[in-house]
Protein backbone atom coordinates (compact mmCIF):
# COMPACT_ATOMS: atom_id res chain seq x y z
CA UNK A 1 0.00 0.00 0.00
CA UNK A 2 1.32 3.42 -1.23
CA UNK A 3 1.85 6.38 1.13
CA UNK A 4 0.12 8.19 -1.94
CA UNK A 5 -3.09 6.08 -1.46
CA UNK A 6 -3.47 6.98 2.63
CA UNK A 7 -2.80 10.37 2.01
CA UNK A 8 -5.49 9.96 -0.71
CA UNK A 9 -8.48 8.45 1.61
CA UNK A 10 -7.62 10.98 4.31
CA UNK A 11 -7.86 13.98 2.07
CA UNK A 12 -10.81 12.88 0.99
CA UNK A 13 -12.57 12.87 4.42
CA UNK A 14 -10.81 15.95 5.54
CA UNK A 15 -11.87 17.70 2.52
CA UNK A 16 -15.05 15.88 0.52
CA UNK A 17 -16.46 14.55 3.78
CA UNK A 18 -15.56 17.94 6.07
CA UNK A 19 -14.85 15.09 8.79
CA UNK A 20 -13.10 16.59 11.79
CA UNK A 21 -9.09 16.63 12.48
CA UNK A 22 -9.75 14.38 15.42
CA UNK A 23 -11.90 12.07 12.77
CA UNK A 24 -8.88 11.69 10.48
CA UNK A 25 -5.88 11.26 12.98
CA UNK A 26 -8.03 8.49 13.64
CA UNK A 27 -8.47 7.05 10.77
CA UNK A 28 -4.85 7.25 10.16
CA UNK A 29 -3.91 5.89 13.55
CA UNK A 30 -5.72 2.95 12.77
CA UNK A 31 -4.27 2.46 9.25
CA UNK A 32 -0.81 2.92 10.50
CA UNK A 33 -1.56 -0.08 12.89
CA UNK A 34 -2.89 -2.65 10.43
CA UNK A 35 0.22 -1.48 8.28
CA UNK A 36 3.17 -2.29 11.08
CA UNK A 37 1.16 -5.90 11.91
CA UNK A 38 1.34 -5.97 7.95
CA UNK A 39 5.23 -5.46 7.56
CA UNK A 40 6.90 -9.16 6.96
CA UNK A 41 4.03 -9.91 4.95
CA UNK A 42 3.93 -11.47 1.62
CA UNK A 43 1.23 -8.49 0.31
CA UNK A 44 0.50 -4.87 1.12
CA UNK A 45 -3.20 -4.43 2.73
CA UNK A 46 -4.78 -3.19 -0.26
CA UNK A 47 -4.24 -7.16 -1.11
CA UNK A 48 -5.35 -8.32 2.18
CA UNK A 49 -8.41 -10.84 2.05
CA UNK A 50 -11.18 -11.34 4.10
CA UNK A 51 -9.42 -13.62 6.52
CA UNK A 52 -5.87 -11.62 6.74
CA UNK A 53 -8.10 -8.99 8.29
CA UNK A 54 -9.97 -11.64 10.80
CA UNK A 55 -6.64 -12.63 12.20
CA UNK A 56 -5.75 -9.01 12.38
CA UNK A 57 -8.74 -8.38 14.04
CA UNK A 58 -7.99 -11.57 16.42
CA UNK A 59 -4.29 -9.98 17.50
CA UNK A 60 -5.54 -6.70 18.58
CA UNK A 61 -7.52 -8.82 20.85
CA UNK A 62 -4.60 -10.66 21.99
CA UNK A 63 -2.51 -7.27 22.48
CA UNK A 64 -5.74 -6.54 25.02
CA UNK A 65 -6.61 -3.16 23.22
CA UNK A 66 -9.99 -2.05 24.35
CA UNK A 67 -13.40 -3.35 22.36
CA UNK A 68 -13.97 0.30 21.74
CA UNK A 69 -10.76 0.51 19.86
CA UNK A 70 -11.25 -2.65 17.76
CA UNK A 71 -14.33 -1.46 17.12
CA UNK A 72 -12.95 1.69 15.89
CA UNK A 73 -10.73 0.17 13.84
CA UNK A 74 -13.47 -2.42 12.49
CA UNK A 75 -15.34 0.81 11.45
CA UNK A 76 -12.16 2.84 10.06
CA UNK A 77 -10.76 0.20 7.92
CA UNK A 78 -15.04 -0.60 6.43
CA UNK A 79 -14.52 2.88 5.20
CA UNK A 80 -10.96 2.75 3.82
CA UNK A 81 -11.89 -0.25 1.48
CA UNK A 82 -15.02 1.40 0.66
CA UNK A 83 -12.85 4.02 -0.44
CA UNK A 84 -10.44 1.58 -2.52
CA UNK A 85 -13.32 0.26 -4.31
CA UNK A 86 -14.92 3.77 -5.02
CA UNK A 87 -11.86 4.72 -6.71
CA UNK A 88 -11.42 1.81 -8.99
CA UNK A 89 -8.58 -0.02 -6.80
CA UNK A 90 -10.33 -2.47 -5.79
CA UNK A 91 -12.59 -4.94 -7.67
CA UNK A 92 -14.61 -5.27 -3.99
CA UNK A 93 -14.08 -4.79 -0.24
CA UNK A 94 -12.82 -7.43 1.85
CA UNK A 95 -14.69 -6.14 4.47
CA UNK A 96 -17.96 -6.79 2.82
CA UNK A 97 -20.59 -8.72 4.71
CA UNK A 98 -17.75 -9.10 7.76
CA UNK A 99 -19.61 -9.15 10.99
CA UNK A 100 -19.07 -5.89 13.53
CA UNK A 101 -17.17 -6.13 16.75
CA UNK A 102 -19.50 -5.74 19.20
CA UNK A 103 -19.61 -2.50 20.41
CA UNK A 104 -19.08 -1.53 24.36
CA UNK A 105 -20.29 1.23 25.21
CA UNK A 106 -19.19 2.68 28.43
CA UNK A 107 -21.05 5.54 30.39
CA UNK A 108 -19.33 8.99 30.50
CA UNK A 109 -17.37 10.17 33.67
CA UNK A 110 -20.07 12.47 34.88
CA UNK A 111 -19.61 14.80 37.63
CA UNK A 112 -22.23 16.04 40.69
CA UNK A 113 -23.80 19.32 40.71
CA UNK A 114 -22.08 20.64 43.55
CA UNK A 115 -18.75 19.51 42.18
CA UNK A 116 -19.66 21.44 38.93
CA UNK A 117 -20.15 24.52 41.49
CA UNK A 118 -17.18 23.93 43.30
CA UNK A 119 -15.13 24.00 40.02
CA UNK A 120 -16.35 27.45 38.82
CA UNK A 121 -16.55 28.60 42.56
CA UNK A 122 -12.79 28.39 43.16
CA UNK A 123 -11.40 29.75 39.81
CA UNK A 124 -9.23 33.64 40.80
CA UNK A 125 -10.74 35.84 39.25
CA UNK A 126 -8.35 38.35 40.31
CA UNK A 127 -6.32 38.01 37.24
CA UNK A 128 -6.50 37.71 33.55
CA UNK A 129 -5.92 34.49 33.68
CA UNK A 130 -8.74 33.46 35.91
CA UNK A 131 -11.07 35.51 34.00
CA UNK A 132 -10.17 33.53 30.80
CA UNK A 133 -10.62 30.27 32.98
CA UNK A 134 -13.67 30.99 33.95
CA UNK A 135 -15.06 32.18 30.66
CA UNK A 136 -14.10 28.95 29.48
CA UNK A 137 -15.48 26.74 32.34
CA UNK A 138 -19.11 28.42 32.43
CA UNK A 139 -19.42 28.37 28.58
CA UNK A 140 -18.62 24.38 28.18
CA UNK A 141 -21.19 24.12 30.87
CA UNK A 142 -24.02 26.24 30.08
CA UNK A 143 -23.50 24.68 25.87
CA UNK A 144 -21.97 21.23 26.27
CA UNK A 145 -19.84 22.21 23.15
CA UNK A 146 -17.06 19.72 22.68
CA UNK A 147 -13.36 20.72 23.30
CA UNK A 148 -13.30 21.21 19.40
CA UNK A 149 -15.71 23.23 19.60
CA UNK A 150 -14.62 25.14 21.78
CA UNK A 151 -10.99 26.40 20.45
CA UNK A 152 -12.24 26.58 17.04
CA UNK A 153 -15.38 29.06 18.00
CA UNK A 154 -15.22 32.62 16.09
CA UNK A 155 -15.84 35.84 18.54
CA UNK A 156 -18.29 36.36 16.04
CA UNK A 157 -20.32 33.32 16.90
CA UNK A 158 -21.67 34.85 20.04
CA UNK A 159 -24.68 36.97 19.36
CA UNK A 160 -25.42 38.40 22.18
CA UNK A 161 -28.60 40.06 21.29
CA UNK A 162 -30.45 36.73 21.15
CA UNK A 163 -28.38 35.07 24.11
CA UNK A 164 -27.15 32.09 22.04
CA UNK A 165 -23.97 30.99 20.37
CA UNK A 166 -23.85 29.12 16.90
CA UNK A 167 -21.83 26.30 16.89
CA UNK A 168 -20.32 24.37 13.88
CA UNK A 169 -20.00 20.69 14.64
CA UNK A 170 -19.05 17.63 13.04
CA UNK A 171 -19.27 17.68 9.70
CA UNK A 172 -20.25 21.21 9.08
CA UNK A 173 -23.70 20.95 10.87
CA UNK A 174 -24.05 24.19 12.43
CA UNK A 175 -26.19 24.70 15.92
CA UNK A 176 -27.81 27.29 17.94
CA UNK A 177 -27.24 26.62 21.75
CA UNK A 178 -28.42 29.30 24.26
CA UNK A 179 -25.96 31.09 26.63
CA UNK A 180 -26.92 30.93 30.28
CA UNK A 181 -26.49 34.38 32.35
CA UNK A 182 -23.32 33.12 34.24
CA UNK A 183 -21.86 32.33 30.65
CA UNK A 184 -22.80 35.82 29.40
CA UNK A 185 -21.82 37.46 32.39
CA UNK A 186 -18.01 35.74 32.79
CA UNK A 187 -17.66 35.73 28.64
CA UNK A 188 -18.42 39.67 28.83
CA UNK A 189 -15.73 39.84 31.50
CA UNK A 190 -13.03 37.84 28.93
CA UNK A 191 -13.86 40.05 26.17
CA UNK A 192 -11.41 43.11 27.76
CA UNK A 193 -8.85 40.69 28.74
CA UNK A 194 -8.74 39.35 25.46
CA UNK A 195 -8.50 42.49 24.12
CA UNK A 196 -5.52 42.92 25.99
CA UNK A 197 -3.80 39.56 25.04
CA UNK A 198 -4.06 41.11 21.41
CA UNK A 199 -2.70 44.76 21.98
CA UNK A 200 -2.74 46.27 18.64
CA UNK A 201 -3.52 43.02 16.56
CA UNK A 202 -7.59 42.92 15.83
CA UNK A 203 -7.57 40.65 13.42
CA UNK A 204 -7.28 37.13 15.31
CA UNK A 205 -10.94 35.70 15.25
CA UNK A 206 -10.52 32.96 17.74
CA UNK A 207 -13.30 33.43 21.28
CA UNK A 208 -10.32 32.07 23.47
CA UNK A 209 -6.87 32.92 23.47
CA UNK A 210 -3.67 31.14 25.44
CA UNK A 211 -1.98 34.19 27.86
CA UNK A 212 0.60 34.87 25.01
CA UNK A 213 -2.71 35.92 22.85
CA UNK A 214 -2.41 33.23 20.54
CA UNK A 215 -5.94 30.61 19.75
CA UNK A 216 -6.13 28.29 22.31
CA UNK A 217 -4.81 24.59 21.32
CA UNK A 218 -6.36 21.23 22.34
CA UNK A 219 -3.64 20.44 24.95
CA UNK A 220 -3.83 23.99 26.56
CA UNK A 221 -7.58 23.59 26.88
CA UNK A 222 -6.61 20.58 28.57
CA UNK A 223 -4.46 21.56 31.04
CA UNK A 224 -6.64 24.65 31.75
CA UNK A 225 -9.38 22.04 33.05
CA UNK A 226 -6.90 19.78 34.44
CA UNK A 227 -5.56 22.67 36.56
CA UNK A 228 -9.34 23.78 37.47
CA UNK A 229 -10.74 20.50 38.17
CA UNK A 230 -7.52 19.42 40.28
CA UNK A 231 -8.37 22.87 42.29
CA UNK A 232 -11.81 21.72 43.07
CA UNK A 233 -10.21 18.54 44.50
CA UNK A 234 -11.62 16.63 41.65
CA UNK A 235 -9.22 13.96 39.63
CA UNK A 236 -11.56 12.76 36.89
CA UNK A 237 -10.82 14.96 34.38
CA UNK A 238 -10.98 14.80 30.96
CA UNK A 239 -12.16 17.13 28.42
CA UNK A 240 -15.65 16.18 27.71
CA UNK A 241 -16.59 15.95 31.14
CA UNK A 242 -18.24 19.41 31.44
CA UNK A 243 -20.02 18.11 28.13
CA UNK A 244 -21.27 14.91 29.76
CA UNK A 245 -22.22 16.85 33.08
CA UNK A 246 -24.33 19.26 31.06
CA UNK A 247 -26.57 16.70 29.21
CA UNK A 248 -27.21 14.49 32.23
CA UNK A 249 -28.06 17.75 34.78
CA UNK A 250 -30.31 18.94 32.37
CA UNK A 251 -32.17 15.58 31.65
CA UNK A 252 -32.38 15.18 35.35
CA UNK A 253 -34.02 18.07 35.67
CA UNK A 254 -36.65 17.57 33.36
CA UNK A 255 -35.37 18.26 29.86
CA UNK A 256 -36.88 16.76 26.60
CA UNK A 257 -33.95 14.55 25.28
CA UNK A 258 -34.81 16.17 21.81
CA UNK A 259 -34.01 19.58 22.93
CA UNK A 260 -30.37 18.25 24.50
CA UNK A 261 -29.88 15.75 21.63
CA UNK A 262 -29.99 19.11 19.27
CA UNK A 263 -27.46 20.97 21.75
CA UNK A 264 -25.41 18.37 21.86
CA UNK A 265 -25.33 18.23 17.81
CA UNK A 266 -25.76 14.48 17.79
CA UNK A 267 -27.13 13.25 14.31
CA UNK A 268 -28.79 10.46 15.88
CA UNK A 269 -30.95 10.42 19.28
CA UNK A 270 -29.64 7.12 20.37
CA UNK A 271 -25.97 8.40 20.72
CA UNK A 272 -28.07 10.98 23.68
CA UNK A 273 -29.67 7.88 24.99
CA UNK A 274 -26.61 7.13 26.59
CA UNK A 275 -27.60 9.56 29.19
CA UNK A 276 -30.62 8.16 30.23
CA UNK A 277 -28.64 5.47 31.76
CA UNK A 278 -26.52 7.58 33.82
CA UNK A 279 -30.04 9.51 34.81
CA UNK A 280 -31.38 6.43 35.44
CA UNK A 281 -28.44 4.83 37.58
CA UNK A 282 -28.98 7.77 39.91
CA UNK A 283 -32.68 7.39 39.82
CA UNK A 284 -32.20 4.04 41.71
CA UNK A 285 -29.93 5.28 44.14
CA UNK A 286 -32.54 7.37 45.33
CA UNK A 287 -34.90 4.60 45.36
CA UNK A 288 -32.33 2.23 47.47
CA UNK A 289 -31.61 5.31 49.77
CA UNK A 290 -35.55 6.43 50.24
CA UNK A 291 -37.67 4.02 50.06
CA UNK A 292 -38.74 2.20 53.31
CA UNK A 293 -38.60 -1.47 51.67
CA UNK A 294 -35.98 -0.83 48.63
Amino acid sequence: MSRDTVLSFLRYYRVEKNASSHTVRSYADDLKRLSIWAQGRERGFAEFSRQDLLEYFQWMRTQDYAPATIYRSYASLKEFYSFLVREGRLGASPMEKMESPKRIRTLPEVLSESQVNRILEQVDLSTGKGIRNKAILEFMYATGARASEVIALPLTSLLWEYGVVRIMGKGGKERLVPLGDYAVSALRAWLPVRGQLLGMRHTEPKLFLNMKGRPLSRSGLWRILRECFLAAGIEKAHPHTLRHSFATHLLNHGADIRYVQEMLGHSDISTTQIYTHITGDEMKKAYRAYHPRA
